[in-house]
């Protein structure tokens, strides 16, 4: 369960360096998200994470995978460090 919440979190922080921002509560519990009367069940809740980190995924991909997708995204590169910058 640890290992789905830990992905969920992942798909949530890419979703918002794609671009996109995360819905919020307020949001989810007027658009009946979270209201809809049916128990949490573990089924469920393992259920929207993993719907959770599909959509994340998508997101990323959306916006990484174009050309200088991720190279020009100072939010989300990693640049080599200047010690190893010297290699090349």
């Amino acid at each position: 369960m640890t290992r789905y919440v830990a992905l969920c979190l992942a798909a949530l922080a890419a979703a918002g360096c794609a671009g996109g921002s995360p819905p919020r509560v307020d949001d989810l519990l007027r658009g009946g998200g979270l209201s809809s009367g049916a128990p949490l069940t573990e089924a469920r809740i393992v259920q929207g994470l993993k719907e959770a980190l599909r959509v994340g995924t998508e997101r990323a991909v959306g916006v990484t995978g174009r050309r200088d997708g991720y190279f020009g995204n100072a939010r989300i590169r990693i640049p080599m460090p200047d010690d190893l910058e010297a290699l090349d």
